[in-house]
């Protein structure tokens, strides 16, 4: 069966003109697309030029400092974007949050003794200079560990 409307717009149409609609979803998809660079997968030709060397190539190869200096830098990027994807989940995880809360707390002791044996070093010195500057470093030490002075060497 046809549909003829004489002198009325079909009414299944915007305003009797045909307007071709495409979801709005998809024209961004398209539009993501045709905005992303084109690259080539350079990460995937190192994996098959890696993969078709024998041992020994292998062996020679990591002998190579550029090599080894970029490929150290390579696996650093790989391992920060990695954590970067895995982040919140990590943080989510009991087991990594008992990790973590141990190593800051190593962390800070750490600091916390570096800081305690400076403070002694300057205090150490500090006594050295204001009250036997008439001594050599290495006698004051000696005359600190109760070790006896050699007045001969003066």
């Amino acid at each position: 069966m046809n549909n003829f409307f004489l002198n009325q717009p079909d009414p299944l149409l915007h305003n009797g003109m045909y307007e071709p609609t495409i979801p709005q979803s998809i024209l961004l998809q398209q539009m993501q697309q045709m905005q992303q660079p084109q690259y080539k997968d350079i990460m995937g030709e190192l994996d098959e030029a890696l993969k078709s060397l024998s041992p020994s190539m292998v062996e020679r190869l990591s002998q190579d400092q550029k090599f080894s200096t970029l490929n150290a830098e390579f696996q650093t990027v790989v391992q920060q974007e990695l954590l970067s994807l895995v982040r919140n989940k990590l943080n989510m995880n009991p087991k990594i949050q008992n990790n973590i809360k141990e190593q800051l707390e190593i962390i800070e002791a750490t600091k916390r003794n570096i800081e305690t044996e400076k403070e002694a070093s300057i205090n150490e010195m500090n006594d050295y200079m204001n009250n036997y500057a008439h001594l050599t470093f290495d006698e004051y030490r000696r005359m600190k560990n109760g070790e006896p002075l050699d007045k001969k060497k003066r």
